[in-house]
């Protein structure tokens, strides 16, 4: 598995509402991939090629081929 970055990150602090973590996404990242309230992201947790945990989101609101999601 590759990654190909396209030259930004941000820092988000984990939050706890009731059993549900969340983490934030940066309102110009958000503004960018015209992203609005309400919209799902499917997302999902794999390794890097050196075994480090990510996690990779799709901000297109549509499934991976072959990814298991949880509902």
């Amino acid at each position: 598995m590759k990654f190909k970055f396209i030259g930004f990150g941000w820092k988000s602090k984990i939050s706890l509402k009731r059993v549900t973590y969340y983490i934030s996404i940066n309102k110009l990242v958000a503004e960018g991939c015209l992203l609005e309230k309400g919209k799902e992201l499917y997302s999902y947790l794999a390794e890097d090629e050196n075994g480090r945990k990510i996690i990779a989101v799709y901000t297109d609101g549509r499934k991976a081929d072959n990814k298991k999601v949880i509902e």
